[in-house]
């Protein structure tokens, strides 16, 4: 797979098209004003055609069309969202910079690139400009941090919400027998096998020596994962390799393993959960449940703050614009006779 077609998956960024440029009253045209933010004719357009690349992934012909269809009556009301929650963050005064740094270098380390100066390369070679790149992942992460701090900090699940929930959907947490896994995982290539080995050795000194699992994780992982933990998911029994499986085969819950040497490097694997075959019991999966219950929540919590945002908020609309997200169509045309 070539590494430009990686980042636009990663990223979800799409180049704006080149018929985008054929009329500037076209891209220069603002279609919503947010406060202080403008969103342009340009910038829809481009988000109309990154949404379409994305549901190009799952769906074609007409299924695809109507799936689009679908999704673009709420792509304004998602733009001013964004919006709305990157101005709350400046109002906290939330910086992300370092958040920043780490998403980026992640992605360096995704893409197998060697510096962050090869990463701002590869996104210049895809016609995108760097700042702008490096904005959108600001943008995301400022709005994620917003959610997290003023919606999802405020969602409780009880114990007897989660018990009651798993009786309702047991069949939905069904699964073959197998294990949860996260590992710590350093590479040959990158370090060189003398190197890796002895990263290997002082990673799971500091595991020993009681150290935390994420910390020791961030601090040594070159895996995909390091910043979640480590976190690689689901196993089915039979799945992994034989030497994964001996060396995981008498840990409990929470353990973790020796070093495990493979092909590309070596491995440290923590066993988070092992589930029973066919419904298994509620403390088996009770963070499934627990996560499940907590969207199930966020999603009408969430639409509840951003509607309250609105209302404290001056939108204004384009003749024939539309923000699904709006309190009522009463105060959105109020706010363009206004304007």
């Amino acid at each position: 797979m070539k590494k430009s077609f990686i980042l636009t998956i990663i990223l979800g960024i799409v180049a704006v098209p080149p018929s985008a440029f054929c009329r500037r009253e076209l891209i220069d045209r603002i279609i919503a004003r947010v406060n202080e933010e403008i969103i342009t004719q340009r910038q829809y357009d481009a988000e109309k055609e990154k949404l379409r690349a994305q549901l190009t992934q799952q769906y074609s012909g007409q299924e695809l069309e109507a799936q689009y269809q679908a999704a673009v009556k709420d792509l304004l009301r998602d733009m001013i969202d964004q919006d709305l929650l990157v101005q709350k963050a400046k109002d906290l005064n939330i910086n992300v910079e370092t958040d920043l740094v780490q998403r980026l270098d992640q992605i360096r380390k995704q893409m197998g690139l060697a510096s962050i100066q090869d990463l701002e390369n590869e996104v210049e070679k895809q016609g995108l400009i760097w700042e702008d790149f490096q904005n959108n992942i600001r943008r995301r992460i400022l709005t994620q941090r917003v959610i997290e701090q003023q919606v999802g900090s405020r969602i409780m699940v009880t114990q007897a919400e989660a018990r009651k929930y798993f009786e309702e959907h047991r069949k939905d947490f069904s699964s073959p027998a197998g294990v949860e896994l996260a590992e710590i995982q350093i590479s040959n290539s990158k370090w060189g096998e003398d190197t890796a080995s002895q990263r290997a050795k002082s990673a799971l000194s500091m595991i020993q020596a009681g150290a935390k699992w994420p910390d020791v994780v961030k601090k040594y992982s070159d895996g995909p994962n390091a910043n979640s933990g480590g976190d690689v998911g689901f196993f089915p029994n039979g799945s992994l390799l034989p030497e994964i499986s001996k060396a995981i085969q008498n840990l409990d819950p929470n353990d973790t393993s020796g070093i495990i040497q493979t092909q590309s490097g070596y491995l440290i694997v923590k066993l988070l959960q092992r589930r029973s075959a066919g419904a298994p019991k509620f403390e088996e999966v009770e963070q499934q449940v627990d996560n499940a219950l907590y969207e199930q929540k966020m999603q009408p919590a969430l639409r509840d703050y951003l509607t309250t945002l609105r209302k404290e908020s001056y939108i204004y609309l384009a003749p024939g614009f539309v923000d699904a997200g709006a309190p009522s169509p009463g105060s959105m045309a109020s706010a363009q006779e206004g304007r």
